[in-house]
């Protein structure tokens, strides 16, 4: 370190105190070459540690030299602020470095800047969350990718009304994927996934944070995984307020989707109800390029509910429903219950080939339904008819009706029943 000088120490005192009001502080007198001379104050400041602050102004000229200019030591935390003067004392030109000790205060500011910036991260993620507060629940992650300048995102739900799915959204992705996993070894609501955690996932390369998971009061579990491309020890603040307000956001969607489940399905079957019915019917049925109905009647569900009871009758409902499910999807496919036993399959934008396709596919579900069923078989009538754009659903409707009672009486006629009979 650079100590006082022996040789004309006096001199410097007289100069501190012949140019400047107070001289109490830290000070530094160089020569015009920015060489130290003497050291004034509590600083300790080497001259290679100088040399390599100072070395932007070597070159200016110094002549009636006043300038403020700052140095940060940012690893150490340290900050000053210098007032360079040139002081001429007799013969001789001097710079006089007033520094002062400003770490205090540079460190506060930075962690203002640090919170103001923390907010307005927050405050954007929070406002982008409430745009789609009524949407789907997995709009959810080109947010959580975005937000969080992630490479991609994976949320799991596990619904008590539906198996468990995985939803996937990376920064090259232009919408979210989803898939059904039935039989996922891997265990994403493990007491071991902590939020804040990193851990693998099966199917996907690198590290993974948990980021969220739970069971919201609806029995619905959930946990979200976000591949970060770095994870800053630093950021734990930010990324604690991240966890709260996607566990919010998530858990709302999970109640609301439960409520809105609730009201357009049947307690029973689990296939969307009448009134579901009734408001795809005065919307998206009437619009389409073309339309094909299905129109569905369980056969002997009065000859079951006298004689085995009502709960093999329920048994025969619901497998009649799952035939159903092995061709519905919720996008195009529509399957519903209207009550009792009747059923309506609707295939949006589905021409004759089309139409061909799903009823084999619904034919071969119902047969393996009813290949491992125990003691019950479900038969179902079905009348089939489309229609092109522009179509009379009412009309269409109507036909699919007759066409499914026409095939009920046929059925029965070939099992030698009456075709009147229930």
């Amino acid at each position: 370190m650079v100590r006082k000088r022996e040789k004309g120490m006096a001199n410097y005192d007289r100069i501190l105190q012949r140019y400047f009001e107070s001289a109490i502080g830290n000070y530094l007198i160089t020569d015009t070459s920015w060489k130290i001379l003497y050291c004034k104050g509590s600083l300790l400041i080497g001259e290679d540690q100088w040399n390599r602050w100072s070395k932007l102004y070597h070159d200016d000229p110094t002549e009636d030299l006043d300038i403020e200019w700052e140095i940060a030591e940012k690893d150490n935390g340290l900050y000053y602020r210098v007032r360079t003067k040139e002081i001429r004392d007799g013969n001789e030109s001097y710079l006089v470095h007033q520094v002062y000790d400003v770490s205090d205060f540079a460190n506060i500011f930075h962690d203002l800047s640090s919170y103001s910036r923390m907010w307005r991260m927050l405050s954007t993620c929070q406002a982008d969350l409430m745009s789609i507060l009524s949407d789907q629940l997995t709009h959810c992650l080109p947010i959580v990718v975005k937000n969080l300048q992630a490479e991609c995102a994976v949320l799991y739900v596990d619904r008590t009304t539906d198996e468990l799915r995985r939803y996937v959204y990376a920064k090259d992705m232009q919408k979210v994927v989803k898939k059904r996993m039935p039989e996922l070894k891997f265990d994403v609501f493990s007491e071991k996934h902590v939020p804040g955690k990193t851990c693998e996932l099966p199917g996907f390369h690198g590290d993974f944070m948990c980021f969220t998971k739970g069971c919201t009061i609806s029995g619905d579990l959930y946990g979200l995984y976000v591949a970060l491309p770095k994870i800053d020890k630093d950021d734990d603040r930010m990324y604690s307020m991240y966890f709260s307000m996607f566990k919010l956001f998530i858990e709302n969607a999970l109640l609301r989707d439960k409520v809105v489940y609730e009201s357009e399905h049947d307690h029973l079957t689990g296939l969307y109800n009448k009134a579901k019915y009734s408001a795809l019917m005065n919307g998206k049925f009437r619009t389409c390029d073309c339309i094909t109905v299905f129109n569905l009647d369980v056969n002997y569900l009065k000859r079951v509910n006298d004689t085995m009871g009502h709960e093999a009758g329920n048994t025969l409902l619901r497998m009649a429903a799952d035939s159903l499910k092995a061709v519905a999807d919720g996008e195009d496919t529509y399957a519903f219950r209207l009550g009792g036993d009747e059923f309506m399959l609707i295939a949006a934008d589905a021409d004759e080939a089309k139409a061909e396709r799903i009823e084999r596919r619904w034919r071969d579900a119902l047969a393996e339904i009813n290949k491992n069923a125990d003691g019950i078989e479900c038969v179902i009538a079905c009348g089939i008819k489309t229609g092109k754009k522009p179509y009379d659903i009412d009309q269409i409707l109507e036909e699919a009706d007759k066409l499914m009672y026409a095939d009920k009486r046929a059925i029965k006629i070939s099992r030698g029943d009456d075709p009147d009979a229930r």
